[in-house]
């Protein structure tokens, strides 16, 4: 196959070395923008492999070629962007990370919605620290689209469980902890706050007349 991969996050990145060397992969051109992937000739490629893009693609590439990508939620509700720190703050430990395959059916594809199919899944634990969730992630996608590859081109896909309810994305200015946070909430919900939003996430913060002061990094002992 002749494959694209598609990807900048530092923990997507590392993704690659194991598509490079799968034995269906015959060439693979790496991009990390959407503009040096339009640059190629779509075309006279087999498969478009996205990692940690929560982009839409946009009709004109996803019609062009086969995309998929990786997507760390089960329920749809989380859909919709943040959703390692939208079922962290509901309290899901243990969730699912699966292949998604992006459609152009509706003239503006999104990545992860139910207008979307999977096809393989793997558990992925949402405890610890965020680098600790997120060198997981770099793991389970090379898990996941060694699957892939593996069955390609016989590949079964399933349509995605549609829910009215939807979480809605998170902004830098939720990261913000009010006074009336820190009375309110326990030892263990703060350290759910606060590890949900380490780097390269916008930090916690608390905020007065003297500034900011950022939670970069944190840990929990229960008693």
């Amino acid at each position: 196959m002749d494959v694209i991969f598609l990807a900048y996050r530092d923990w997507a990145v590392k993704v690659l070395p194991a598509i490079e060397k799968h034995p269906q992969v015959k060439s693979l051109a790496v991009c990390r923008t959407q503009e040096e992937l339009r640059s190629l000739p779509l075309e006279q490629f087999d498969l478009l492999i996205t990692v940690g893009w929560s982009q839409e693609l946009g009709p004109e590439i996803a019609n062009a070629i086969t995309a998929i990508g990786v997507h760390c939620a089960e329920l749809d509700r989380y859909s919709y962007g943040t959703p390692i720190q939208n079922q962290i703050l509901d309290g899901i430990r243990v969730t699912k990370h699966r292949i998604f395959k992006f459609t152009a059916g509706d003239g503006s594809p999104r990545a992860h919605t139910h207008t979307c199919e999977y096809s393989h899944e793997v558990p992925l634990d949402l405890s610890g620290n965020m680098e600790d969730i997120l060198e997981q992630m770099t793991a389970t996608s090379k898990v996941l689209f060694n699957m892939y590859l593996n069955d390609y081109p016989n590949v079964t896909w399933r349509q995605w469980e549609k829910e009215t309810f939807k979480r809605e994305p998170r902004v830098p200015k939720d990261s913000r902890l009010t006074k009336d946070d820190l009375l309110r909430m326990t030892a263990s919900e703060l350290y759910d706050f606060m590890r949900c939003l380490e780097s390269p996430y916008p930090n916690a913060y608390l905020e007065d007349e003297t500034g900011r002061l950022f939670f970069n990094r944190v840990s929990f002992k229960k008693v």
